[in-house]
């Protein structure tokens, strides 16, 4: 009797795998088709990336310092900062009045001369959120651009899954693209086994992912959704995933964490890319602090 319960645990247990694995067959999807520039000569720059807004978030100890931020924003040095990459969840709920919110930040940041693009999040595709996003944020939610001879691929993860559709665009794109690239996601792709809770799910899904970052120039893979502390993975010596932390903060028995953002500077001559980190401290400054080199392909 024992045995017969065993095995039934054992095949459901493998039938819910499967079925979760395939359970964003029949995602949105979206194409990569957007032209970029294989041309260009590479050149040294720098961009923001940060992760998690959750405006409408309302737990226990949550925060924000957008002044703090806006001023570290106006007061950065010159050569300025090239764009912004958001990594998705700028909403708690994907209600409209969050979305109204969202989108008035990312104009506040463009009106500072700093434009930048959002992929969607968990949070963002409840109910008709991505409808949202596209009325708010970006009229696709998949889609790519080239910038001083690197070219980013900004992914919709917010189902914990690219999907089919998704992922066969995505592969053929790359592999026409000779430029080094960076694929900006929400939902990391694998961080280590420490986070398979909070990674894409599928895990041919994630082979394929890495497959095509190894034999077309992805060096990195960005992600959020973490919240509490960052994440850096290799999977080569020239592919990397790094997982950021969130850009508000929580003070509370659940999350102790502190609003942060990071600078990614590219290294043209040395095909490198340095992360800084900034986060606020208890004290109401804001620290530096470098968290790694990483060489691209």
């Amino acid at each position: 009797m024992l045995c017969l319960l065993a095995t039934c645990l054992l095949l459901f247990s493998s039938c819910s795998d499967n079925l979760l694995s395939r359970i964003e067959f029949n995602h949105p999807g979206g194409s990569f088709d957007q032209a970029i520039d294989t041309t260009e000569a590479r050149e040294s720059f720098s961009f923001l990336v940060f992760s998690d807004l959750h405006f409408g978030r309302t737990e226990k100890g949550v925060y924000w310092a957008f002044d703090q931020f806006f001023e570290w924003l106006e007061g950065y040095p010159t050569p300025p900062l090239a764009f912004g990459l958001h990594l998705g969840d700028g909403t708690a709920y994907s209600l409209e009045s969050e979305y109204r919110l969202y989108g008035e930040f990312l104009d506040s940041l463009e009106a500072r001369g700093l434009a930048t693009y959002a992929v969607p999040g968990n949070h963002d595709v409840r109910d008709n959120g991505r409808a949202l996003f596209r009325a708010y944020i970006d009229d696709l939610t998949t889609r790519r651009f080239s910038y001083k001879g690197l070219s980013f691929y900004l992914l919709d993860t917010g189902n914990a899954s690219l999907g089919k559709v998704q992922l066969d665009n995505l592969m053929s794109s790359v592999a026409d693209d000779p430029n080094p690239k960076i694929f900006c996601g929400h939902v990391p792709l694998y961080g280590g086994p420490d986070m398979f809770y909070f990674s894409l799910k599928d895990p041919h899904e994630r082979a394929l992912l890495v497959k095509t970052m190894v034999q077309n120039k992805v060096g990195l893979y960005l992600g959020g959704h973490l919240h509490i502390n960052h994440k850096l993975y290799s999977y080569t010596d020239t592919n990397h995933e790094f997982v950021c932390e969130s850009f508000h903060g929580r003070d509370s028995l659940i999350e102790n964490t502190l609003p942060v953002w990071y600078v990614f500077t590219y290294d043209a001559p040395s095909n490198r890319i340095t992360i800084f980190r900034y986060a606020l401290k208890r004290d109401g400054a804001i620290g530096e602090s470098v968290v790694t080199s990483l060489a691209l392909p």
